[in-house]
């Protein structure tokens, strides 16, 4: 790689992006519980987290020796974590499924490259994620970490693209469900901190910036499990102070 030797591992950048998962996580599921400082900081970390996810999406597809175990690591954790993250955050649509997903479209683009084909099934892949937690956006930014050639420019445009995504899909979301959701009524205790998560995404780029390509330390397995267990974790701690999203809604 072009990219300086000084820098930090993949170790370190993930043990950065999870903490800033959980800061975020704990934002969302103890809604409430935090002067407004404190919630925009915490929704600052979160916005660092998935860039991050991504890009490794990419280097991990690049670098596995086995592909198909890398798979059903996502899938499988995805379901693992489906209820933890329903009970904490209200949706068990979680973003390992989107992961997933992503590491789909990256194995038809090696398949088939530009092909006609590649595209309608990237686009029903599209379809199919776009429930899940980072749908849509998360595959684009998937894809341009895998698309664009130049070391430095991938890792600035990615969150780029992600702050961007994010607040189409957010402003459209509004458009389309704001007549069937009070989103002022519901919204209104994070809407101010919750502006500030996609700022946090592009504290992801000097983050990036300074990934010198090498593993660091070798713990795959806890972010895996560690991604189920904080979730498992925040539902019970929003289910004792009364926070919890899914309970709320009743």
């Amino acid at each position: 790689m072009d990219i300086e030797s000084k820098g930090i591992s993949a170790f370190w950048l993930k043990i950065i992006a999870i903490t800033g998962m959980v800061l975020q996580h704990a934002a969302l599921s103890l809604s409430g519980m935090f002067p407004l400082p404190v919630e925009i900081f915490l929704q600052l970390a979160g916005g660092i987290t998935f860039p991050v996810m991504a890009f490794f999406i990419v280097e991990g597809f690049r670098a596995t020796s086995d592909l198909g175990k890398y798979r059903r690591r996502l899938w499988i954790f995805g379901f693992i974590s489906i209820l933890p993250h329903l009970f904490s955050l209200g949706s068990g649509l979680n973003i390992m499924f989107t992961l997933f997903f992503g590491l789909i479209a990256l194995e038809l683009r090696k398949k088939y490259g530009n092909a006609p084909k590649f595209w309608v099934l990237f686009i029903l892949l599209l379809l199919a994620s776009a429930l899940f937690d980072w749908g849509v956006v998360g595959l684009v930014v998937i894809l341009l970490y895998d698309t664009i050639q130049d070391e430095k420019t991938r890792r600035i445009v990615g969150p780029i693209v992600a702050v961007g995504g994010t607040l189409i899909y957010s402003t459209i979301l509004v458009t389309v469900l704001g007549n069937f959701i009070d989103f002022e009524a519901k919204m209104a205790d994070t809407t101010i901190a919750g502006a500030f998560f996609p700022v946090g995404m592009f504290l992801a780029i000097p983050l990036l910036l300074m990934y010198k390509g090498e593993r660091g330390p070798r713990m795959k397995w806890l972010f895996y499990t560690f991604y189920p267990i904080h979730l498992a974790v925040l539902a019970v701690l929003s289910i004792i102070l009364g926070t919890n999203n899914l309970l709320n809604m009743f």
